[in-house]
């Protein structure tokens, strides 16, 4: 069963990164041969380019596909957590995507600001949802030498590794409950600054 529902995430991981990549191709066909490509630190305008470099985006899910089959070959018993973290990666990347496309497809000029309010709020926000659902599931994660929390106690005392992934599952589970609220208030509220920086730099240094 546990072969079946990995091979099952795997072929459903596949199949959105395949679509990812066709609609994204159908959807930089209807943009002109000239799109912004590139904006400074307040999302101004500052580059043209290519209707095609917003093509480079849409590999990310493929390129990152390959590291399921790896994964379970090498760790066959953490087969279903990687492949859970594969999948919201690959989610992650192709919310990334659409967000970049968003902001391409827009008629902007060279010093013009674009709408990046997806990019700016709706990322971060997917971010956290990615943190729930891994955290959910490294309690389960087998000792191994390639993901999780790998140190000298946890990778030299089972027991230690058990309660340390069981903490580190719970924290990230909290940690992504706080930044999707603080974001969907900061959202509701307006707040224009880049309030969800912050919020990820403090969960870059707590949780890892």
């Amino acid at each position: 069963m546990k072969t079946r529902s990995v091979r099952t995430i795997f072929l459903f991981t596949a199949a959105a990164s395949v679509l990812n990549l066709l609609l994204s191709l159908l959807f930089v066909l209807r943009l002109p041969d000239r799109v912004p490509t590139h904006f400074d630190e307040n999302w101004v305008c500052d580059g043209y380019g290519s209707r095609w470099t917003a093509l480079i985006t849409a590999f990310l899910p493929l390129l990152f596909l390959p590291v399921l089959p790896v994964l379970t070959k090498k760790h066959p018993e953490n087969a279903k957590p990687n492949a859970v973290m594969c999948l919201m990666m690959t989610v992650y990347l192709i919310g990334l995507n659409w967000m970049m496309l968003q902001v391409s497809s827009q008629d902007v000029q060279l010093g013009e600001q674009a709408d990046a309010l997806a990019i700016s709020w709706l990322l971060p926000l997917l971010f956290a949802f990615m943190l729930i659902a891994v955290g959910n599931y490294m309690p389960i994660m087998q000792p191994n030498g390639t993901m999780g929390v790998r140190i000298k106690w946890t990778m030299e005392n089972e027991n230690c590794w058990r309660v340390t992934h069981r903490f580190a599952g719970r924290l990230w589970v909290v940690t992504g409950l706080i930044m999707a609220a603080i974001i969907v208030i900061s959202m509701l509220c307006k707040v224009q600054d880049r309030l969800w920086m912050l919020i990820l730099l403090f969960e870059a240094v707590t949780v890892d």
